[in-house]
């Protein structure tokens, strides 16, 4: 009879917790996270008899937890890469700020300059929408920045967040862990530590591994560094990017050391982030500047070929973006770089949208790396720096001294120096961002419409009594820096600065008077420290040191303006004649005094199409001379309805020069790109939110509260309490019973 109370007493005992468990599910229906609790019941063996209550347990299945933690991270990195990268679409695409719009209105302008070239309200047009259009670059680099700065500061308010929630996890871990050594349920905790890793998944993409023979939750980031590991919590940090200031990176503290894991995030907030900085909002800001870049310098090389209204040799029409590029070395390089390290632009029409970074390896070694498109210039690459007499070294030279590496690569000059003057150390980097300030920095350096160089500087005449065919096929500038005698006594030879182009020149010995200067057999200047005179590299403003001799950026400026043989008071002549061949010739002369002309030079073999060099200036002709025939070239005064140079200036926009495309057409590549991208993360976007929803779905057909089965469950455990019950009081019946039958 005792046994019988007994057994129903558990009985009671089972279908009370039961009843509590099932009335907390239900409460908790709505609670995110809440994890369904059941009672795990276990028959007595005889001969006791009856039942035990061995569990209150949570419903959870490891996997479905890890499917949604994983589907969760990768939703959220879409979904944040989709939301800038469409902010940048928008950027770019809309026609009040994109550029293509207003470089439509800036060629306009032009045009009608182009029809009448003395009209001054239409330079003064034109003048206003190149200021616009400079304006334009600028305010979309400022776009852009703004949306880096969001990105740096999203990254480090995530970062933060992130940091707390991990060490609520290793709290939780502990708590958890003192829970069950004393045999109290923790199911609760559990529930909240597996929400905490859910909103991490949310942050930053963490590896889950549960501690072997523990209840422990262990997370990682990156390729497996720690984050929680038992009760203990590393810290992340949000820090300015090294080298590159515009950037922020994301390291985790492990036993006192920092190690970047910026490389190694694919998933989370944090991942899609810097995801997008790296796919779109970098390589659109690079593209902005190149563009900005080759824009500047092509209108600049072309009004430097032409004279203003007042007949002057034109100046820059926009900032010269030739040094307008970034070098920065790494704080953990062995070796420091010297402030004097530059990248120069030598030729835009050559130029990449991208960063380098150059790496050094053992005895000097180096690579180069171009960001872009991640190809690897290695040191075999490279050749020796040569030169020739007309020309600057080609792309892909190299020349390295002790603590100084000169590279030209992609239209650039890269030279990089120690601050000691020893060589870079092992793993030494170097970060070279060319373009990245192109559009931030454009600006007009023209003050007047009367200052655009709409006339050529020379005007050709072919003699009228001439016999052959010969004509004039277009006269052009090639380059406004000239040649510079410099005094060496009693030192060496006196020499000559000979300027092949805008950024490099070569030194030769200096003939006596400079103007009978040859190219052709000109004898290239020795340096005191046997380094080679040809093909040196040169930025504007900058002095030229020759062995003990300075010449000075004033000087050099000063050369500019002044050709060899001045047109303004110089006229030349070319004179046509024949070798002892029969093969046409030409002959060029001073003809400032017709009666006593100075030879400039003799009997040069003529080709019809070869531009014919005369100093500073290039002269292309068509059709048979005959010997005698003459051409007269002149500087081109009261040019004032002259559009020759205007001209040129129209057809820049239908020339390829961004990389083989033009202005607008380059700028569209852009913005098709950027769209692309931002249409398939928003294609991704929906998928991820799909297998989100999906694996949430399991998760809480394991896990979740059923109502009805809930309200099955009450009505069951009611049922067995009234039983229990009954079972007491049919004991105590015929307890009762008997002890009257005795009685």
């Amino acid at each position: 009879m005792a046994g019988s109370i007994s057994i129903a007493l558990q009985g009671l005992n089972v279908a009370m917790q039961g009843f509590q468990t099932s009335s907390s599910n239900i409460a908790n229906v709505n609670t995110p996270g809440y994890s369904r609790q059941q009672v795990e019941l276990s028959s007595r063996a005889a001969p006791e008899q009856g039942v035990e209550i061995l569990n209150v347990s949570r419903v959870a299945d490891a996997f479905a937890n890890q499917q949604l933690w994983s589907s969760t991270a990768s939703f959220s990195s879409t979904d944040v890469y989709s939301f800038f990268a469409g902010q940048t679409d928008d950027l770019l695409a809309n026609p009040n700020t994109n550029i293509s719009a207003v470089t439509d209105q800036f060629f306009a302008a032009l045009q009608a300059g182009v029809d009448d070239p003395a009209s001054i309200p239409n330079r003064e047009l034109i003048l206003a929408q190149s200021e616009a259009l400079a304006l334009r670059f600028v305010e979309v680099d400022r776009q852009l920045r703004a949306q880096n700065q969001a990105v740096n500061t999203k990254l480090e308010s995530t970062v933060n967040e992130t940091n707390q929630m991990a060490g609520l996890v290793a709290q939780l871990n502990d708590k958890i862990r003192l829970s069950e050594a004393r045999g109290e349920p923790a199911n609760e905790l559990r529930d909240h530590r597996d929400e905490l890793i859910l909103s991490i998944s949310e942050k930053i993409g963490v590896s889950v591994q549960t501690g072997t023979g523990s209840s422990d939750i262990n997370l990682s980031v990156g390729n497996g560094q720690p984050l929680v590991v038992g009760g203990k919590a590393s810290q992340l940090s949000a820090r300015q990017g090294d080298p590159d200031i515009n950037d922020v990176d994301i390291f985790v503290s492990v036993s006192g050391k920092q190690i970047s894991v910026s490389d190694q995030i694919r998933s989370g907030e944090v991942g899609g982030m810097l995801e997008y900085r790296n796919e779109v909002l970098i390589p659109s800001w690079n593209e902005l500047g190149r563009l900005a870049v080759v824009f500047a310098d092509s209108v600049n090389q072309q009004q430097a070929k032409g004279v203003d209204l007042d007949g002057n040799m034109a100046e820059n029409w926009f900032r010269d973006p030739a040094n307008i590029g970034d070098i920065r070395a790494y704080s953990s390089n062995a070796v420091k770089m010297s402030s004097t390290s530059d990248v120069v632009i030598r030729d835009s029409n050559l130029l990449k949208a991208s960063d380098y970074v150059v790496k050094f390896g053992e005895n000097g070694d180096f690579s180069v790396t171009r960001e872009a498109d991640g190809k690897l210039f290695t040191q075999d690459y490279f050749q020796p720096r040569t030169a020739t007499l007309t020309s600057s070294y080609e792309d892909g030279t190299a020349l390295q001294t002790t603590g100084e590496l000169k590279l030209n690569l992609d239209g650039l000059d890269i030279t990089i120096r120690s601050d000691s003057g020893v060589a870079f150390g092992k793993n030494d980097q170097v970060l070279v961002q060319p373009v990245r300030t192109g559009a931030e920095l454009m600006s007009v350096e023209l003050s007047s419409g009367r200052e655009l160089a709409f006339a050529s500087p020379v005007r050709a005449e072919a003699a009228e009594d001439n016999q052959g065919t010969v004509s004039i096929a277009g006269v052009s500038v090639n380059s406004r820096h000239q040649l510079i005698p410099v005094d060496m006594s009693p030192a060496a030879p006196d020499a000559l600065v000979y300027f092949t182009g805008e950024n490099s020149y070569s030194v030769f010995n200096a003939p006596i008077p400079p103007a009978n200067f040859d190219l052709e057999s000109a004898t290239a200047f020795v340096f005191a420290d046997g380094s080679s005179a040809l093909g040196r590299s040169y930025s504007e403003g900058k002095d030229i040191q020759i062995d003990a001799v300075t010449v000075s950026a004033t000087t050099l400026s000063d050369a500019n303006a002044s050709p060899v043989v001045d047109l303004t008071t110089n006229p030349v002549q070319l004179v046509f004649g024949k070798d002892s061949a029969g093969e046409a010739t030409y002959s060029l002369y001073d003809i400032q005094d017709p009666a006593n002309p100075v030879v400039l030079s003799l009997n040069n073999r003529y080709v019809e199409g070869e531009p014919i060099q005369l100093e500073g200036f290039e002269i292309t002709t068509r059709g048979k001379p005959q010997p005698g025939d003459r051409i007269d070239f002149g500087f081109n005064t009261e040019a004032v309805s002259d559009n020759r140079n205007a001209l040129q200036f129209s057809g820049l926009q239908q020339l390829k020069l961004v990389d083989g495309a033009t202005y607008q057409d380059n700028f569209g590549r852009l913005v098709e790109q950027v769209g692309t991208k931002a249409q398939v993360a928003n294609i991704n976007l929906q998928a991820n939110e799909a297998i989100m929803q999906s694996a949430r779905s399991v998760r809480d057909g394991v896990s979740g509260v059923n109502l009805d089965e809930e309200a099955a469950n009450l009505i069951k455990f009611q049922q067995q309490y009234q039983a229990a019950s009954q079972v007491i009081n049919t004991a105590r019946s015929m307890f009762d019973t008997l002890l009257s039958s005795v009685g």
